[in-house]
C-alpha cells in the first residue's frame, strides 16, 4: 500500500500544481515546471506522512501490561496500612 501512495500522491499533486498555474499544455515554461516540482515534493511528503501514520496506528498501545504483571514479586509502591488493635 505504501508503494501505491508513493507513486500516486506525487503524481496527483504534481498534476494539481501544473493545473493551478492556469497556463495549459501549450505553454510549458519554468513556472509550470516549478509548480509541478513543488506539487510532486508535497505529494511525496504526504505519502511518507500517511505511511508513517498507518504504521503508528498498527502498533500496540504503549502500556500494554500492568506493573503487577511485569514485576510480580515486588512490594507494592504504597505500604499497606497497619491495624491498631487496641
Amino acid at each position: 500500500m505504501s508503494l501505491v501512495r508513493i507513486i500516486l500522491w506525487p503524481m496527483a499533486m504534481s498534476y494539481t500544481g501544473f493545473i493551478l498555474t492556469g497556463q495549459g499544455l501549450r505553454t510549458f515554461n519554468s513556472l509550470s515546471i516549478t509548480e509541478a516540482f513543488l506539487g510532486a515534493l508535497t505529494g511525496l511528503l504526504l505519502a511518507f506522512m500517511f505511511t508513517l501514520r498507518e504504521k503508528r496506528h498498527r502498533r500496540p498501545v504503549f502500556v500494554a501490561h500492568s506493573i503487577a504483571q511485569i514485576w510480580p514479586h515486588c512490594d507494592p509502591v504504597y505500604p499497606k496500612p497497619k491495624r491498631n488493635n487496641g
